[in-house]
């Protein structure tokens, strides 16, 4: 069984441009949002949800001060992920695997998570934290690029993508697509035909 804690899109800006969480305690979502910030699916699914003011430059809820709690984690999460995939790609003499991931950085654990990365050849960068056990989602990421992000979000005539600057992912179609996918793979009947 598959145990997702949570998950971060990254654009090739490196902002995060969208958050989701499912089975996450302490987080910055459910203590420090206002309602209107996080939004809780009903299958227990907690989500980030970005002002939708097109004049607005902030893309972030605002909590009263400069940066969120969730803004700092983004950053906390993009600067250990950029700094082992720099690391192991200086290590590395050959060239990581094809489609993505360049160097083979894949996942990291420590005694409570392991992060997984997936970096997609358009530059999105996938990042989920599931339990230490699952030790391989790159076939699980891989589908959420190709099939949910790429189909929801890059294929959607309403998304407007301006290359040079980020936009967080408001599509709820994709946000529910990615939850039924997620609780697919978490069920362990299913995990073996979900991931490989």
């Amino acid at each position: 069984m598959v145990l997702v804690y949570n998950i971060y899109i990254f654009d090739k800006h490196c902002e995060c441009v969208f958050y989701t969480e499912w089975n996450r305690h302490n987080s910055p979502l459910a203590s420090t949002h206002r309602l209107s910030d996080a939004r809780q699916s009903a299958d227990g699914a907690r989500a980030l949800v970005w002002p939708t003011n097109p004049t607005s430059t902030a893309h972030r809820p605002s909590t009263g001060s400069q940066h969120s709690p969730m803004d700092e984690e983004a950053k906390l999460v993009y600067g250990a992920v950029f700094s082992t995939r720099n690391i192991i790609n200086k290590l590395n003499a050959q060239d990581g695997p094809r489609g993505g991931n360049p160097g083979g950085f894949m996942s990291f654990a420590t005694n409570t998570y392991r992060l997984h990365y997936y970096e997609s050849p358009t530059g999105v960068k996938f990042v989920v934290n599931t339990d230490v056990a699952t030790t391989n989602m790159q076939p699980a990421l891989e589908m959420i690029y190709r099939n949910i992000y790429v189909e929801y979000v890059v294929k959607n005539p309403l998304f407007h993508v301006d290359p040079s600057k980020s936009a967080p992912i408001e599509n709820d179609y994709f946000r529910a697509v990615l939850n039924n996918y997620i609780r697919e793979i978490s069920s362990s009947a299913t995990m073996s035909s979900a991931l490989g």
